[in-house]
């Protein structure tokens, strides 16, 4: 299984497409109950809005990741918001995510 680092992850996240939407990634993570999740097509976004504001106040992505360890993204699925402990992430595209 391949593996790839956190920091590469949270860089791709942040990634935009042409029509100015994230881009589209899988992702597996661990529920604060325990369990195991998963999200086959989710995108950077959120409660947060869509795009990559760098102020406190404005509460972008950069704002999250950085003061919350809580990345806010959309399930392309079903159009709604959720929010993800950065630290409960284990897979990104199929691929092993290193956090050290």
């Amino acid at each position: 299984m391949q593996r790839i680092h956190l920091r590469t992850v949270l860089a791709e996240i942040d990634q935009h497409e042409e029509n100015g939407q994230g881009r589209a990634f899988s992702l597996q993570y661990f529920k604060t109950d325990g369990t195991r999740g998963r999200k086959p097509a989710a995108r950077k976004g959120g409660l947060s809005g869509v795009g990559p504001a760098a102020s406190p106040t404005s509460g972008g992505f950069r704002y999250k990741v950085k003061e919350k360890g809580t990345l806010q993204l959309v399930d392309c699925e079903t159009s709604q918001s959720f929010a993800l402990k950065i630290c409960l992430l284990t897979h990104f595209n199929g691929q092993r995510i290193l956090h050290a």
